[in-house]
């Protein structure tokens, strides 16, 4: 995966993380293009104006990683940071001193290579119209994943695909035809494809339909663009077997830090 031999400034998941948010700054402590450990620090802020202050994303080897964010002035209020993870421990008295502490650990994986869609008990994937089915994506969204922070209603959601899957007529407890999974597929800087706000109602998960949404999609964003991302909490055992079989490997491990 020669796009994930970038380094610094350059790495991919920067060019994912930079998709959402407008960078205001950057550092790195790069000597080139070999340097495989280098740091690069970015300051991102809400182009929207609704989230105040800044966030800051981190790459690279935790003790440069460290290293750098001790010489960043932030002239803003920090929500947090997204950084490699085993910088924190390192790098505590900085992040503590702009009012942060430890939240979550996640990991970032990546596959090149377009899955199999596999058959769940005949339900069907499809892409999805924002301007019909918003409010039901919506409502989905809330009971399955609603820490997700990339809903339909977000400033960027057209700029996505989202897909769904429908009920197949012989699942009880559903009308026929009503979603009962869904994820979006958005296309971001460093030719990639990232996948995000998937989510299986409660009452169906474990039938296959998470797997289905997911290849479907990873399918078309490898045909698309040749990289496909995501995210998960790292003790998400669950979706992690999901992604591994589809052929996703890990990529980067993360930490989170927000206010305390």
């Amino acid at each position: 995966m020669t796009r994930l031999g970038r380094h610094g400034l350059d790495h991919v998941f920067h060019a994912v993380r930079t998709d959402f948010l407008d960078v205001a700054r950057s550092w790195t402590d790069s000597t080139g293009p070999d340097d495989a450990g280098a740091a690069g620090v970015v300051e991102l802020a809400d182009p929207t104006g609704e989230r105040a202050g800044r966030v800051y994303a981190a790459v690279g080897e935790p003790a440069r990683v460290a290293a750098l964010l001790g010489t960043v002035t932030p002239d803003d209020t920090v929500r947090g940071v997204t950084i490699t993870r085993g910088s924190g421990v390192l790098a505590g008295e900085t992040l503590s001193g702009w009012g942060l502490a430890p939240d979550a650990t996640w990991d970032r994986m990546v596959t090149e290579t377009a899955p199999k869609v596999p058959d769940a008990a005949g339900a069907v994937v499809e892409l999805l119209d924002l301007d019909r089915d918003a409010d039901e994506i919506a409502d989905l969204l809330a009971l399955a994943n609603p820490s997700t922070r990339q809903g339909v209603h977000g400033p960027r959601a057209r700029r996505a695909r989202w897909y769904g899957v429908r009920v197949p007529p012989e699942v009880p407890g559903r009308s026929s035809g009503s979603l009962v999974a869904v994820g979006s597929a958005m296309p971001v800087p460093g030719d990639a494809v990232h996948l995000g706000s998937i989510g299986t109602l409660p009452a169906v998960r474990g039938r296959g339909y998470a797997g289905a949404l997911t290849a479907r999609m990873a399918a078309d964003g490898v045909d698309e663009r040749g990289l496909v991302t995501l995210g998960l909490y790292h003790d998400n055992v669950a979706a992690r077997r999901v992604y591994e079989r589809l052929g996703f490997v890990l990529a980067h491990e993360v930490e989170t830090w927000h206010r305390a």
